[in-house]
């Protein structure tokens, strides 16, 4: 699978029917996700549509969150705002995917965790209303993703389709469940080909790929997901080389710092966010048997240098002295749990289980995962 290894699932799987301690909280909190989204949806982007963007109805249409309409020129081209947030921007799209995608991963993880058939049908449906009905499937393509209006109408927001390794990871469970019917199996797997394909091959995903940025990061990590989804291993092996040529050791300074995130107005934001792509892009390494974990850069930098440089921040965020112009949000630091167990550094999932978190089936699965692994720890010191 892309985020789990076959002997984490298994054991994980037969500790929530035996009901062992550790799994009893994040198993109430992954079935209270899973119920809420039995009743919701199906969702596609057919249904809302940008007025007046020239594209197909199958096309995923967003606008990009800081550009703003000029207001010494109403009908021109859009001005940008960093860290300012538009609200009157068009969004359906991105809530729907949104939704679509945690409620895969919400449905295909408790379908198999918790052997109830009913998540897997939801799970099913969802799916095929998104990527195989030929009346509501979206085009497997981020083109018109972050739009600006009278600047890129045709950007490639390669960011927005981060929420796709959740959903890969869901359909992956599902298919565990053997109840996924083959053919709607194969036509997900041939959408992902075309956006792979897409991913790699196209102009914008050229840019964002090449951009320098939590974009290139971004781009990674989705890019690893969706290869190793696909079982594509000259991919996979071409995407993890990039990683270690391109991405943390050109972005970071010894001191584990990230030039270009620290010069936006949400600079703590944009570091953390940035430091959760690599931490994702080398969790699907590692399942794949692959280890990032230990890339250094020729100045010493590596993931453990960027997560200490942090940590002090995550735990007390007033303490950040460039612009964070809006408060910081920690529901991302789930990562933490991922680099305590590839890092092998206790002390990350300490920091992990003092910051607040929301509830929902993903810190539900990263709980199990991270609650596994200490429970292994414990046993084996006494």
């Amino acid at each position: 699978m892309t985020l789990i290894l076959a002997d984490e699932a298994e054991p994980i799987h037969s500790a929530i029917i035996r009901k062992e301690a550790w799994t009893l909280d994040p198993v109430r909190r992954l079935r209270t996700a899973a119920d809420k989204r039995l009743k919701e949806g199906p969702w596609s982007v057919t249904p809302d549509r940008p007025q007046g963007a020239d594209i197909d109805p199958h096309d995923y249409y967003s606008q990009a969150p800081y550009w703003w309409p000029n207001p010494d020129d109403p009908n021109g081209p859009y001005i940008r705002r960093d860290g300012h947030t538009n609200p009157d921007r068009f969004l359906a799209n991105k809530n729907a995917l949104n939704s679509m995608c945690d409620a895969v991963f919400s449905l295909g993880t408790a379908a198999y965790l918790l052997d109830d058939p009913r998540y897997a049908k939801r799970a099913a449906m969802v799916i095929n209303v998104w990527f195989v009905n030929p009346k509501t499937r979206m085009n497997p393509n981020l083109e018109y993703a972050q739009s600006v209006r009278g600047v890129a109408e045709a950007r490639g927001g390669i960011l927005d389709g981060r929420v796709f390794i959740r959903a890969v990871q869901g359909m992956e469970f599902l298919a565990l469940t053997g109840t996924w019917d083959a053919k709607d199996q194969a036509a997900v797997h041939r959408w992902f080909e075309e956006y792979l394909h897409w991913l790699t091959a196209s102009k914008r995903g050229e840019d964002e790929k090449t951009s320098g940025n939590n974009l290139a990061s971004w781009w990674t990590a989705q890019a690893a997901a969706v290869a190793s989804f696909l079982e594509d291993k000259p991919a996979e092996t071409a995407i993890f080389q990039y990683y270690r040529d391109q991405i943390l050791i050109r972005q970071i300074r010894t001191n584990g710092s990230a030039p270009r995130e620290e010069s936006r107005t949400r600079s703590l934001s944009y570091s953390a966010f940035n430091a959760e792509a690599y931490v994702m892009t080398c969790r699907i390494a590692q399942v794949q048997g692959v280890d990032l974990w230990s890339v250094r850069a020729p100045n010493g930098a590596s993931l453990g240098t960027v997560i200490g440089y942090l940590a002090p921040y995550f735990q007390d965020p007033k303490r950040w002295s460039k612009d964070q112009i809006i408060a910081f949000d920690s529901d991302g630091l789930y990562f933490l749990a991922f680099a305590a167990m590839g890092l092998k550094k206790p002390d990350y999932a300490g920091l992990y289980h003092q910051l607040e978190r929301p509830e929902g089936a993903w810190l539900s699965f990263v709980d199990l995962l991270l609650a596994r692994w200490e429970d292994a720890a414990h046993q084996t010191r006494h």
